[in-house]
Order: C-alpha cells, then structure tokens, then sequence
C-alpha cells in the first residue's frame, strides 16, 4: 500500500470517531481563523497544550503523518488545530480525559526510548503500540489512537492538503454523485 491508499483508508475507518467533536467544531462559529498562526510551530504558540506536551504531540503528528511527496502533519499546521481544538471545542471533561492520557502515552514512549530513536525506530515503536491485542490496550493505546484519528482528519481537511492533493471542489459547483476515481485522476475527495 502507498501513502495515498493509506490516507484514504484512514480517513474512512477514523471519520466516524470523530465525526461529534468535528460537526460541533463547524457550527460552533464563524469565528475569526486567524487566531491561528498558520506557521506557528513553537511551543508558545499552542492555546491549550503545556510545552512538553505540545512538543510530543508536534512529534507524534510528524511521525503519524512525515513530510514525503506531500508536506508533514506540522507543516500544514495540525498541531495548532488540534490545540485550537482543545482550547475553544471541546467539552472540560473530554479535555481532562486527554491530557490524562497523554501523560500516560508519555511516560510509555519514554520508557521505549522513543525520544531518543531514529525516525525508523519510531515508526516501529508506534506500529506495535497500535497493533497490541484486545486484552492488551491500555490508556497509551487508546491516547495514540485518537491522535492518530485527529491527525489524519485534520490532516485531510487542511486548505493545502485538500486544494493542492485531493480533488477539490468549491462550493457551489457541479454534483456528480457516480463517478470512478480514474476519471478523478486517482485522486480521493477533499473532505
């Protein structure tokens, strides 16, 4: 599978998990996006995160998501989405459940040494986080998780992802609900 098939598929199994908090966040407001900063990537620009925890989210995103023919997770800024999502979205109790977790995903990775590990090794680390057995997921797992869930949505709904390598298609415009992805040029629909 190439890079392509495994955002598509991502984006198909993932986009019922967060659908609520993603619904919520559209119709929460038409509010000013420029708070923001579309290049900001230091850890006094996050809203919600403390630094530590705002740089290990950086660094998971960007392993989740690296810069390959298209730019990494940070480089369209998911990391401040993701922030901005916790600071103005969602619910004090969702939030509380996070941060707890995120702790917990931490001190899992620190004792891999994942801190210390090639982008290589991180991958594989990441990968057998994801792929424990039932009996086996505990806080760390289901905290990777739902990072991965949110880095790929937003990952697909960023402006220069979905104009620049999805098909993209401005509202209004022409609705063609039958159509093969040959004739999209290959390309999956911008969500």
């Amino acid at each position: 599978m190439n890079r392509r098939q495994i955002l598509k598929y991502a984006a198909m199994v993932t986009g019922t998990a967060i659908c609520a908090p993603l619904t919520t966040a559209m119709l929460s407001g038409c509010t000013d996006q420029t708070s923001i900063p579309p290049t900001a990537g230091s850890a006094s620009a996050a809203q919600f995160f403390s630094a530590d925890e705002f740089k290990l989210l950086t660094q998971l995103i960007d392993v989740i998501l690296p810069k390959t023919d298209t730019p990494a997770a940070s480089e369209v800024g998911v990391h401040l989405i993701i922030d901005n999502m916790f600071a103005k979205v969602y619910d004090p109790e969702y939030q509380s459940k996070f941060t707890t977790l995120l702790a917990e995903l931490n001190q899992h990775l620190q004792d891999k040494d994942f801190f210390s590990a090639s982008k290589q090794q991180q991958v594989i680390l990441l990968k057998a986080l994801e792929t424990v057995s039932e009996d086996q997921r505990n806080n760390a797992y289901w905290s990777y998780i739902d990072i991965k869930q949110q880095t790929v949505v937003f990952y697909l709904s960023t402006e220069e992802i979905a104009e620049n390598h999805l098909n993209y298609l401005p509202i209004p415009g022409e609705y063609k609900p039958c159509v093969s992805l040959e004739e999209l040029g290959g390309k999956a629909w911008a969500i």
